[in-house]
């Protein structure tokens, strides 16, 4: 027996929850713009962002919205990352669909509270997202753009499997990709 309105529901992405040996990635959800902002706000998870640090809950409202949206448009997006053994967000990682040099792109991201720094949980998080990406949108390309000075997201990208392609670089970004 069915409910109203199930049968309007999209089913859940396979994606939209995915446990490695020590992560777990889901969704984003209501309620996560606390920990979204607490990661963005912080000065030295935005040690490479010209923009700086997230302002106020409201810009994480929002940026949890767009995160969310881009889960029901697209089926794939950015995770909250916990622990296995902890439901704490300790992070924010994946691939959402984007412009970028005249094209749609995938933009691999991660960003994390400075305690889980140095674990390898950005790196487990990008392959995840590398390979969702593979299997979900082939065709795009997956693109992580960073500041020529962090080098730590250099190396996530790289062991994410992205390779370095100077030919795509702009003023202010060094570019890894593959599929470009």
């Amino acid at each position: 027996m069915t409910h109203a309105g199930e049968a309007h529901m999209k089913p859940l992405s396979p994606f939209a929850q995915i446990q490695t040996e020590r992560l777990i990635l889901r969704t984003p959800r209501p309620g996560d713009e606390h920990a979204i902002f607490a990661i963005h706000a912080h000065p030295e998870t935005n040690q490479h962002n010209p923009a700086g640090p997230m302002k106020d809950l409201s810009e994480a409202q929002q940026r949890l919205s767009r995160w969310m949206e881009d889960w029901s448009v697209h089926g794939i997006g950015y995770w909250c990352i916990s622990t296995r053994n902890d439901p704490q967000v300790i992070g924010v990682s994946g691939v959402r669909v984007m412009e970028w040099s005249g094209r749609q792109v995938l933009n691999l991201y991660y960003r994390y509270v400075p305690d889980a720094w140095g674990k390898g949980y950005a790196t487990e998080a990008a392959k995840e997202a590398v390979k969702a990406a593979n299997r979900h949108l082939p065709a795009l390309p997956v693109v992580a753009r960073t500041r020529p000075t962090n080098i730590s997201s250099m190396r996530v990208a790289e062991r994410a499997g992205l390779v370095r392609r100077p030919e795509l670089d702009t003023a202010e970004h060094v570019v890894y990709a593959i599929g470009w």
